[in-house]
């Protein structure tokens, strides 16, 4: 019987190489599973179904010394109800950082619509 060391890795082995998710498992794993369990799972990681959101903005921010990420997702909604109240659970969105996050946001847009009604009004004359 030949060394399983040694052995060649089947070509379903070798095609998921280039997986991200297979990429990530150690050999040992995926030795243990089947072809048709590999091709499963490959499947499930590069679901074509999930496309990339029409609406994807996605900041870094320098604020005082430090970085900080605004990620803005949005397109049509292909949750379940089970997920999306787990999530609501996980997540809430009363947070004292999201107050804080929506009222610094609402005193940007405030200030800005300030300063473009005083340049359109005669307040400030050029």
């Amino acid at each position: 019987m030949p060394d399983h060391q040694s052995a060649p890795p089947d070509v379903a082995t070798r095609s998921f190489r280039e997986n991200w998710l297979f990429a990530r498992l150690p050999d040992w794993v995926i030795d243990t599973l089947s072809s048709e369990q590999k091709e499963a799972i490959h499947q499930a990681a590069v679901d074509p179904t999930w496309k990339h959101p029409p609406i994807n903005i996605r900041l870094s921010v320098p604020f005082f010394g430090r970085r900080y990420f605004v990620t803005v997702v949005g397109g049509e909604g292909k949750r379940s109800a089970e997920r999306r109240a787990r999530e609501r659970h996980n997540y809430p969105l009363r947070t004292a950082a999201n107050v804080f996050f929506f009222l610094g946001l609402a005193t940007v847009f405030y200030v800005a619509a300030l300063i473009a009604v005083a340049l359109y009004s005669a307040i400030f004359e050029f």
